[in-house]
């Protein structure tokens, strides 16, 4: 805001310095032009008189003198008059006119946005989020080139290089859940995925290889479907492609997120409009598909109520008992909203794919943070309930009675 000010000061002191020649040269601008033309024609009405008649020139030349002297001091006083009470007027209108601006400006204005400073919030929050978890996945690396055979930890860890387009570490760590799970072909799919988007977005060669893999073993796999159909449709072999992604269509809930997807991907191999074949699909009854739910009932123990402010960030959260720390669930609130009630879905995970479900046992926490980020810190206040095989629709009671050392 301050910023704004200062600007805006800046501008108006250049805008007035424009007037000030007016101001200073209003009054010597008039005398002299009038002066001017008195004198030039004082010089004619000389030059004709004296020029037609040689009687009494003295005389003459003295008339016209007096003549000159009168004009000349006529038209310096009426200058003098005139332009005094026009630079009163003058200055008036420059003194007012800033104030109505600011004054209109403040009513009618959006003075918010002129904060030069101030990022939108919602922008600044995905900014955070998205910093720290860079920093969780890279913890994650670190535990697990400890711990080399979590193989959940290094799916998690694949899919979250893949959240943050690391492509290439994302390869490189199917590579070791492959090895953990060489049968998988839920590991191969996702493999053959990231190496397509690692390798920019082409799914020939070694992905569709795993594809057809993939397909020998189980016709009906989406990821080697899809992959299959990716691979076709770079051939330029459309009708194969359309045959994989009708196959994969037909293993999807009518109306649902992913249906609606595959077929506006057929609609558009097919050259038709996409609209019509979501539009189609979105009309039929949207089964869904079961989701695992809780609720979780959070409370601030009463010794630690002064160290918490009204303000403070509370994170709500449901992390794998064994396995990654990266929450699988989250929700934020605030230390005024306490005690308080959240619900905690398959929906709410910071990584797609990773969520409450995939695990049995859960670790159910809730953390007071003082810096308002989801990394714990010296300071913040937490409360973690042992390790629980949650079950869907559960109400989970956590109190949060330690402080972060």
């Amino acid at each position: 805001m301050l910023a704004f000010w200062i600007v805006a000061a800046l501008l108006l002191a250049v805008a007035y310095a424009l007037f000030v020649p007016a101001l200073r040269g209003r009054v010597m601008s008039e005398a002299v032009n009038r002066q001017r033309l008195n004198l030039e024609l004082h010089r004619q009405r000389r030059e004709e008189i004296l020029g037609d008649t040689g009687e009494d020139a003295a005389g003459l030349e003295a008339e016209l003198d007096r003549e000159l002297l009168s004009d000349l001091a006529l038209a310096e006083s009426p200058a003098k008059t005139s332009s005094t009470s026009g630079r009163g007027v003058f200055l008036v209108a420059l003194a007012i006119v800033p104030v109505v601006a600011y004054v209109l400006y403040s009513q009618l204005g959006r003075p918010d946005l002129s904060d030069f400073s101030a990022a939108p919030q919602a922008n600044a929050e995905a900014q955070g989020m998205a910093a720290e978890l860079e920093v969780m996945v890279e913890r994650l690396a670190q535990r697990l080139e400890k711990e080399p055979n979590d193989l959940k930890g290094w799916l998690l860890l694949a899919r979250s290089y893949g959240q943050i387009e690391q492509y290439d570490k994302a390869v490189a760590a199917y590579e070791r859940a492959l090895a953990l799970d060489p049968k998988s072909l839920d590991i191969k799919g996702y493999y053959a995925e990231a190496l397509a988007q690692a390798n920019g977005g082409t799914f020939k060669g070694r992905p569709a290889e795993m594809a057809d893999e993939i397909l020998a073993v189980d016709p009906q796999h989406r990821n080697g479907l899809w992959v299959a159909a990716a691979a076709a449709s770079e051939r330029g072999e459309t009708d194969k492609a359309l045959a994989y992604l009708e196959k994969l269509k037909s293993q999807f809930p009518a109306g649902s997120e992913d249906g609606q997807f595959v077929a506006g991907v057929i609609a558009k191999l097919k050259g038709a409009p996409a609209e019509t074949e979501n539009q189609a699909e979105a009309s039929a009854p949207d089964a869904g598909q079961p989701q695992k739910t809780i609720q979780v009932k959070v409370s601030l123990a009463p010794a630690l109520k002064s160290k918490a402010a009204p303000g403070d960030t509370v994170f709500v959260f449901a992390r794998a008992a064994s396995g990654p720390p990266m929450p699988l669930a989250i929700a934020k609130r605030q230390v005024s909203e306490l005690p308080l009630e959240v619900t905690l879905d398959d929906t709410m995970g910071m990584v797609q794919g990773m969520n409450i479900s995939a695990f049995e046992e859960l670790v159910i926490g809730a953390r007071v943070s003082k810096t308002g980020k989801a990394l714990p810190a010296p300071g913040d206040l937490q409360g973690l309930n042992p390790p629980t095989k949650v079950e869907n629709g559960k109400t989970y009671s956590v109190e949060i009675g330690e402080e972060v050392r």
